[in-house]
């Protein structure tokens, strides 16, 4: 996978498939993997920019304080240099946080905006439970302990049911854990400084808000809060849906919607 320097960090990335671009931005700990499954799907008619944030996967960064702007900045700059002066932005989760940035500080570069079960201020029982899974691996747990627990918040009562009756898969082990919990730390500080409340009114571009009915980690009332603030937004409900919402649930509507505005 190729890598750019881009302010001071130098950016893991990937592109598939060739049309209008869209930039994938994903959540809290995610790395290029998260889109698996969504890549297919939409590279099909648009060209896919997905990468690792900084504090995540193979991305590096100097160890200083970022914020939600500065990973903004990341991605501006990161389509910049694959030639997009105009793009899609769609965001997950921390990843929305992200996307909401792109829209507000680089206004004339985002032709539609795509936020997936996201929010304008993080959800303090959510903030909770992720600082004390933080906690417990400065106490000796491990990093994929923590992501584990990460998964019972983020994926619907049925994906458990299933899980109790099989066989349990065997997770490989995070080689480089210390690392990825360091960038976890930094992604959550990043996310806890982050409040869009006062700026949602700086957003032009058409914005189509997705949400799981079933997501914990983000009530879905934060979804219907978002989108009382943005002008013009649509809000789209994915039955039976949690935090993490599958490609083949939502895609066929991200597509409807992105060619419905064309760049």
């Amino acid at each position: 996978m190729p890598k750019v320097e881009i302010g001071n960090a130098c950016i893991n990335y990937e592109t598939h498939g060739e049309g209008e671009p869209i930039v994938l931005i994903t959540g809290l700990g995610g790395e290029i993997a998260f889109w698996k499954k969504y890549v297919p799907l939409l590279s099909r008619s648009h060209r896919v920019v997905v990468f690792d944030n900084r504090g995540a996967g193979e991305t590096d960064y100097p160890p200083t304080l970022f914020t939600m702007s500065t990973l903004a900045d990341d991605v501006a700059g990161l389509m910049e240099h694959l030639g997009h002066q105009r793009y899609h932005v769609l965001g997950w989760s921390m990843g929305g946080n992200v996307a909401q940035r792109v829209a507000i500080d680089h206004p004339e570069k985002v032709g539609s905006l795509v936020l997936m079960s996201t929010y304008t201020r993080r959800p303090e029982r959510s903030s909770f439970a992720i600082d004390t899974m933080i906690r417990t691996v400065d106490e000796g747990a491990t990093f994929d302990s923590l992501m584990d627990l990460m998964q019972s918040w983020c994926l619907p009562e049925d994906y458990f049911k299933k899980l109790a009756l099989s066989k349990p898969a065997q997770r490989k082990c995070n080689g480089n854990g210390k690392r990825a919990a360091e960038g976890f730390k930094a992604q959550k500080l990043a996310l806890d400084l982050f409040d869009s409340h006062d700026l949602l009114d700086k957003i032009i571009a058409p914005t189509l808000i997705i949400h799981g009915d079933e997501d914990i980690m983000v009530a879905p009332h934060f979804a219907t809060e978002l989108a009382s603030h943005i002008e013009g937004a649509e809000l789209i409900w994915v039955p039976g849906a949690g935090h993490n919402i599958p490609a083949d649930k939502c895609c066929s509507s991200i597509l409807k919607w992105l060619n419905a505005h064309s760049l």
